[in-house]
């Protein structure tokens, strides 16, 4: 069995990264965990513009997704920093991570008495936070524990001939490992449903395939896509002509394995295997979504290129073409380009990627994780959509 080194956490998940997460709940508290941030540059601060709404579908997704990361195995221990008065309840937030068993703590501005104090309070959570870190064990685990995600990104026509394959066919190797591989961007299942549905395990998964699918078209069409579904300006620029022709590309990543199951935005997997998962064809959305659902690891495809990482998750970047490669060498990890050459097969390729995702799974940091990119967004369901 093959097994790879990582840390043990409270609920029996083992993470390759030991992150401390410092998570404001609101907008609002951001200036105190920049602030935090500033005092201990190695934690990870993800600031953000949500957590006061009245839309209460989008209210329970944002709740949802700030506990499944959380819960991340790559997250070691969680400061929560609430304003006091957002429509997030901090409560909740707060029993959801603590279910499973990892150090969490609290901070209300309004109820300690102002942004100063606040930080100081924080500083001090995370000097025992740091204390606890490096005591968190070490341990050997299988392969099969690992969650990796799959996400494209500003895309060209080779995305569909080279890099997503690749990364298809690490899939195809990490699920005969035992192990989960997670492919969403629903909107860019469009045109390719069918295929997919074909891939399914049974008729009920299918069924649920398509039915999120046809949600999305719906949702799509409510915001003036009824005939047809935009592709980006920079897909166009690099040669894609319609939304089925980034379709058919983009379902590549998940490779050829039979699709477990369709989760929902943020869920974490109950089977191993390929799984599908409801979220946006934004790619730092979609990588939320991925990360709240326990994803270890994201392999990041793109032909025209980009800067793009994840706080709390190691993006592993993988160019479509070698010319997008040396431009832009100071982001990308991985080089298909070689594939369109005619130099190399698919899986040589891919070969070379499975090899290199060990090194990072074993603690070598990902062009992404050098340059600090920690990109963050939630989608707002049934609003955000149409720009693929």
């Amino acid at each position: 069995m093959r097994k790879f080194k990582g840390y043990l956490r409270e609920d029996g998940s083992v993470g390759i990264r030991n992150h401390i997460l410092v998570l404001p709940l609101v907008i609002c508290a951001n200036s105190v965990v920049e602030a935090i941030g500033r005092e201990y540059p190695e934690v990870i601060t993800i600031p953000h513009v949500y957590g006061c709404t009245f839309d209460p579908v989008s209210n329970e997704e944002i709740t949802d997704a700030f506990i499944g990361l959380g819960k991340n195995p790559n997250v070691a221990s969680v400061l929560l920093v609430s304003l006091g008065c957002e429509t997030v309840n901090l409560n909740e937030v707060y029993e959801g991570i603590k279910s499973s068993g990892k150090p969490v703590e609290a901070i209300t501005i309004q109820e300690v008495g102002g942004t100063v104090k606040a930080i100081e309070k924080g500083k001090e959570i995370i000097k025992g936070f740091k204390e606890l870190a490096e005591k968190t064990p070490r341990v050997e685990a299988p392969i099969s524990d690992l969650i990796v995600g799959t996400e494209c990104g500003s895309s060209d026509s080779y995305s569909g001939l080279s890099a997503n394959p690749v990364v298809g066919y690490v899939c195809d190797k990490f699920v005969e490992l035992g192990a989960t591989a997670i492919l969403t961007e629903v909107t860019e299942f469009v045109g390719a449903e069918d295929i997919l549905a074909e891939q399914c395990v049974n008729e009920e998964v299918a069924k649920e395939l398509l039915d999120m699918v046809k949600e999305t078209e719906g949702n799509l069409a409510r915001v003036g896509h009824s005939d047809i579904v935009d592709i980006s300006p920079g897909n166009i620029a690099g040669g894609l002509t319609t939304i089925e022709e980034k379709s058919l590309g983009c379902i590549k990543k998940g490779g050829n394995a039979p699709i477990q199951e369709v989760l929902k935005h943020g869920e974490r997997p109950t089977k191993k295997g390929l799984v599908v998962m409801d979220a946006p064809g934004h790619d730092i959305e979609s990588m939320t979504a991925m990360a709240a659902g326990g994803a270890h690891l994201i392999y990041f495809t793109t032909g025209r290129g980009t800067p793009a990482g994840f706080p709390i998750v190691p993006v592993i970047k993988v160019s479509s073409n070698t010319e997008t490669f040396m431009n832009m060498k100071d982001n990308i990890d991985i080089n298909t380009g070689e594939v369109i050459e005619g130099k190399k097969s698919i899986s040589e390729v891919g070969e070379e990627l499975f090899d290199y995702t060990l090194k990072v799974i074993d603690g070598e940091e990902t062009k992404s994780e050098k340059l600090d990119c920690r990109e963050f967004a939630i989608r707002r369901r049934g609003v955000d959509v149409c720009i693929l």
